[in-house]
This record gives C-alpha cells, structure tokens and sequence, in this order.
C-alpha cells in the first residue's frame, strides 16, 4: 500500500528500483485503457498522494498487445534476463491456479480486480487507501465482487481491518529463487 519496496514489486523488478517507476507507467496506462484509475491528490499543491488501479468484469491488466504496448513491453525489455523468463514463464502460471481456487465460484475475469493501492509514505496513515477503498466500492460492489492480492503482512492486517474476506495464500517463486506469500481478499457486492 505505498510506493516503498515490497516483495511483490521487488519480484516483478528483479529488485532494480529504476525499474519501478516504468513499471507503474505501464501499469497507469494499461489501466486507462480498460480499467478505472482513482488518484488522491494534495489540495494545496496537486501532488499524488496515492492512487487505486482496477479493472472491471471481463478486464484484465496486459491482457492483450494493445495494453502491453502502452508500456508493458518496454519494461520487459528493460528487466534481467532472468525476471523476463520469470514473467514469461512463471508468474501468470504460478498465480493462476491459486486465484481460480480462492475466488471460486467466481474469476479474476469476473470480479473487479484491485491491481494496485498505492499511498505515497508522506502521506500514509491519514485514511487515504481507505478512502480510495471506498471510491472502488461504489462501482465495484454495484455489480459484482471486489477482489485483490497483497503480499506483506501490514497489508493483510489492513484488509482484514476493511472487512475484506481473506481468501488464502500460496507460495509465489521469484526471479531470486525465493518465495513470497502472495495473499487473496475479496468483498462480495450487493447483487452476489
């Protein structure tokens, strides 16, 4: 939930925090395609203090060469070889199994997908994430679940402080030959 090195994002880079910021681009933009970007700004200054990246039913993050070349594909020249293979050949094949158990009955694809929460440490612990939580409620829970993955345990205690129903964990590889605990939450909407 904040801009600082998490294991996730230290996977999805290779750990090269100059990696991070392409990465988040890409993500941006690919959200802007198909998905819903909410960003909370400093009043007095218009700075970023956070923002929320999610995707609709039937709406996934890099889904296609459209959303990919918004970004994605530039950022995956740039990673070691090693996270590459680990993009290509690890990481959708290692999550998937583990979603479709901890959503079922329901899918990624059918679920609004919380991406990305993100909160600049400047301004963490004055209710931002929350309030982007809320701003994603209102359209997410209308129709359909709402749906999320996180990897630390200062995130899953935030979660589970929201009401949202933890799912489970599974063991996800790195690029560094380790593991981290990827953990699935998800708030069922009115007409589920």
């Amino acid at each position: 939930m904040s801009f600082n090195p998490a294991p996730y994002l230290d996977a999805m880079t290779g750990g090269n925090k100059d990696l991070e910021g392409p990465l988040f681009r890409a993500m941006i933009r690919a959200c802007q395609l198909v998905g819903r970007v909410y960003i909370a700004t400093v009043v007095d200054t218009g700075a970023i203090a956070g923002l929320a990246l999610c995707f609709p039913p039937g709406k996934v993050l890099w889904q296609n060469d459209v959303q990919r070349n918004l970004g994605f594909n530039q950022f995956l020249e740039s990673v070691s070889s090693k996270t590459r293979e680990w993009w290509i050949n690890t990481y959708g094949s290692a999550l998937a199994p583990f979603m479709k158990t901890a959503l079922s009955p329901h899918t990624v694809e059918s679920s609004w997908y919380l991406n990305c929460l993100c909160v600049d440490p400047k301004y963490q612990l004055q209710g931002i994430a929350t309030n982007l939580i809320k701003m994603v409620e209102q359209q997410a829970m209308t129709t359909s679940i709402l749906a999320l993955c996180t990897d630390t345990d200062a995130n899953v205690a935030v979660y589970k402080a929201l009401y949202f129903q933890y799912k489970g964990e599974a063991p996800l590889p790195t690029p560094k030959d380790e593991y981290i605990n990827v953990h699935c939450f998800t708030k069922p909407g009115a007409r589920v």
